[in-house]
């Protein structure tokens, strides 16, 4: 869960800060709900002496822990004040327990900063959530027992089943595992369509270990819960990670379908294979609105995914690739790997030779085109200059002018891109040629012919020519003449108009420095 969901490997808690812990507890709703389940034979003697106990062990600890510790009993007292009238077996064993693990942990450790999660003798779940406590966890929980089960561990799987079975809510004909607290727009009880198709994975894994039919078919009891706990979206069935809510979460999805697909192999239920063939519809109708190109969001509509909820989605994705072998799942579980990886840095056109000095506003500036395959931090050191950017992925152009004292040379150009999770990739680039425009146009020629001037020029440090024809009459006849054509490019064609007379021609090219170049034109006779 976002919010706590998951493998047990995968899940990672979003913090948030919340009211104070320290409430009106209505401390006797405990104490008369025991007495209420006794009257009504929901417990025996024996477990409502045990709860008791650990009810008037609570209020000490309330009165004596520090304050923040106190706060937590005092959330685990409001949680059984909600829930007084109805200490059912089940119930009254998860609420209890949970009470009990609240009170060894916190009567001897600090409150958490960081997520942790505690399992009991039983290897039962418990994951702190802040100013709430440590909460029965069925999700964490069951995926213990998944993965106990995949390990052979016999012993710890019929330990661990047992405790989970203790602690289901029968409804029906199915089995629920509640979550007791309040969360966000949910209060208590709650349960999450994804931790029931996980339950009915996770006892079906276990019933075949074990050779117990009685666990196989407490797997179908968890997986009958599932159709209760779907959305109906434009797209399709979407599984609710909180029964209360109309997030659409993709690793909820993602799970769901592994997990039916995988219980509808083991107990060769029809039905759980077809369910999980259309959430696997529906997520793949819906997946390329998560995927940004170099990440997933947690839920439509939604933020970028934390690390932990994107190393859980790329190993479902490698998951289902691997159960359908469908090339859409090979090919997003490939991808989705690879955003985990540092970012791809490719190269574009590697910049031309710049000319700084003088300033004329022609290749004063280098321009250096990468592509980046996910969004980073991107670090340039290039000449004495280090240049630090922000970019999305895709392509960007980066820009360096180099200081005026800059000496002619060729400068190397590293870039490191930093990925949004800390991967680094560094690449050496094309360097940058820095030369000075100190001289004028080289293998300046023209041709006269006419009304109509061609020239050309080489001259790569400018990006036009200012031409002037000038005219003198070798009889001396007539004053000597200019044509001023103005700014023209390096090289090319222009109309002219010579004075009636006959004239000896010289073109004057110069550039944007400054510099000039002539090429004698030879002598023109212009009739009027």
């Amino acid at each position: 869960m976002r919010r706590a969901a998951g493998a047990a490997a995968a899940f990672f808690l979003i913090w948030a800060p919340a009211a104070s812990a320290r409430v009106a507890t209505g401390t006797n709703l405990p104490l008369r709900g025991i007495s209420h389940a006794l009257a009504q034979h929901w417990l025996k003697p024996d477990d409502a002496a045990r709860y008791r106990r650990d009810v008037n062990r609570a209020l000490w600890d309330e009165r004596r822990l520090p304050p923040l510790r106190a706060g937590v009993i005092a959330s685990q007292l409001a949680q059984l004040t909600t829930m007084w009238d109805s200490y059912t077996s089940p119930r009254a064993l998860a609420l209890f327990s949970q009470l009990e693990q609240n009170l060894a942990y916190f009567e001897t450790h600090r409150v958490p900063f960081d997520r942790v999660d505690v399992s009991d003798a039983d290897g039962v779940v418990y994951r702190w959530f802040p100013y709430k406590g440590l909460e029965f966890h069925p999700l964490a929980s069951f995926s213990a027992l998944a993965n106990a089960a995949a390990a052979h561990d016999v012993e710890m799987t019929q330990t661990l089943a047992a405790a989970l079975l203790a602690r289901a809510i029968p409804r029906g004909h199915r089995l629920i595992w509640e979550y007791a607290f309040p969360y966000g727009a949910g209060r208590p009880p709650w349960a999450s369509g994804m931790a029931e198709a996980l339950a009915a994975q996770a006892l079906a894994r276990a019933g075949a270990l074990l050779g117990d039919p009685q666990l196989t078919i407490a797997a179908a009891r968890a997986y009958d819960a599932v159709p209760d706990l779907l959305l109906d979206t434009p797209a399709g069935l979407w599984v609710r990670l909180y029964g209360f809510s109309h997030e659409v979460v993709l690793n909820a999805q993602l799970q769901t379908v592994v997990s039916l697909s995988e219980y509808g192999k083991t107990t060769g239920n029809a039905g759980a294979t077809a369910l999980a063939q259309r959430l696997e519809g529906t997520a793949r109708a819906l997946f390329p609105r998560f995927d940004t190109g170099d990440w997933s969001l947690y839920e439509l509509r939604g933020a970028h995914a934390s690390l932990g909820y994107e190393q859980y989605v790329t190993d479902l994705l490698a998951r289902l690739a691997a159960l359908t072998k469908a090339p859409y799942w090979l090919d997003a579980a490939q991808r989705f790997k690879a955003y985990l990886g540092p970012p791809q840095i490719t190269e574009g056109t590697p910049p031309s030779t710049i000319y700084p000095q003088p300033a004329d506003g022609w290749l004063d500036t280098a321009t250096i085109p990468i592509t980046l395959s996910q969004r980073s931090s991107v670090i340039v050191s290039i000449g004495s200059k280090v240049l630090t950017y922000r970019f999305g992925r895709g392509t960007h152009v980066l820009t360096w002018t180099p200081p005026p004292t800059l000496t002619p040379g060729t400068y190397p150009v590293t870039v490191s891109a930093i990925s949004y999770v800390g991967r680094r990739a560094t690449v050496q680039l094309a360097p940058v040629v820095v030369a000075w425009d100190t001289a004028p146009p080289q293998s300046l020629e023209a041709q006269l012919s006419g009304t109509s001037l061609t020239w050309q020029a080489d001259d790569p440090g400018t990006p036009s020519l200012h031409l002037v024809l000038h005219l003198v009459d070798p009889t001396g006849a007539n004053a000597p003449q200019t044509v001023d054509l103005g700014q023209q490019a390096v090289s090319g064609t222009a109309g002219v108009t010579i004075p009636t007379g006959t004239w000896s021609v010289t073109l004057q090219a110069t550039n944007t420095a400054g510099q000039t170049a002539t090429f004698d034109l030879g002598s023109v006779d212009a009739t009027g």
